[in-house]
């Protein structure tokens, strides 16, 4: 293996004395300026085009668990890449990276990019259910698929209304296979509802999944829906959609009511798990939702256990 020249070996010592944690992720370069107490963190090629929560793609998490943790020695975190591939698959990700470091460096005041970000489209849409996601008759019992199942059964009665898997690809213009703005074709909500003017949004992880990256994906999700509230992401109204409002697919009925009334006053992003990872703790989520943005969006990070 060839010898880092970084501070790799630096932060994972002062991690390690400070919390449970003896590790980080090998993907990044870490760069250090004392004096300046700042963070230089690097994405390398494998994590701009990874899993969001993948430690190698979850910057978002790594960068507050580092200002969080070891905030003696960082007060600023600048996230940096290294330089991808120009292919079309290479570029989906790309956006999807842009979309998330810019909405990122808005949030934080700590934050900063080490390069000027792209412009985000000015229009971009978002798709929606065309048929009913699987029960639990379908998904291997324990499996995350079926918590899902088994948490909206326990607890669907608790909100105005509840379901699963609510699609949030992103698309240029219209959705269609050749407008892709980012990846997922698949990605979705894992669960969300509606009571009384709050919408909810969990990320859901099965015991023993103990990623810190459930913080990057809650936030990716969060931002998206947060933008469709706003009419920055919109919906596109078209016969297909006609048939999804009709049979009310996954609740979508009172998603889209809620979105063209624009009745959403907060936004609770919920991180849903038994067990996490042992550096996501309250104090770390009281520190997620110091921020100003997020004040004014009315958008409040917690987590809950699953509880079946």
């Amino acid at each position: 293996m060839k010898k880092r020249t970084d501070d790799f070996e630096l932060l994972k010592n002062m991690l390690s004395r400070k919390t449970e944690v003896s590790d980080l992720p090998q993907e990044y370069t870490y760069k250090i300026d004392k004096q300046k107490k700042s963070l230089v963190l690097t994405l390398s090629k494998k994590g701009l085009t990874a899993n969001m929560q993948d430690n190698g793609s979850a910057f978002e998490s790594w960068a507050i668990a580092l200002r969080f943790y070891l905030d003696d020695i960082i007060q600023t975190v600048t996230i940096d890449w290294e330089t991808i591939p120009n292919t079309n698959i290479s570029n989906l990700h790309f956006n999807r990276f842009v979309y998330r470091l810019s909405l990122f460096v808005q949030t934080y005041d700590w934050v900063l990019s080490a390069n000027p970000i792209p412009q985000i489209p000015s229009v971009l849409v978002c798709n929606f259910p065309n048929g009913e996601a699987a029960n639990t008759k379908k998904h291997k019992e324990g499996s995350e698929g079926w918590i899902e199942c088994k948490y909206i059964e326990k607890y669907g009665l608790c909100y105005d209304t509840m379901d699963h898997q609510l699609p949030v690809g992103i698309f240029h213009d219209k959705v269609s296979k050749n407008t892709h703005y980012t990846t997922g074709k698949k990605s979705a909500i894992d669960i969300w509802a509606i009571k009384d003017k709050n919408l909810y949004i969990f990320e859901l992880k099965k015991p023993g999944n103990n990623v810190l990256g459930i913080i990057s994906e809650l936030m990716f999700y969060t931002n998206v829906i947060h933008d469709i509230m706003s009419h920055r992401i919109r919906y596109q109204y078209d016969a297909k959609m006609q048939v999804a409002l009709k049979r009310n697919f996954r609740g979508f009925r009172n998603l889209y009511k809620a979105y063209t009334d624009g009745e959403i006053k907060n936004i609770n992003a919920i991180i849903l798990a038994d067990t996490t990872h042992p550096l996501i703790q309250s104090s770390l989520l009281n520190f997620i939702n110091d921020s100003a943005r997020l004040k004014y969006c009315r958008i409040y990070y917690s987590m809950e256990k699953v509880e079946l």
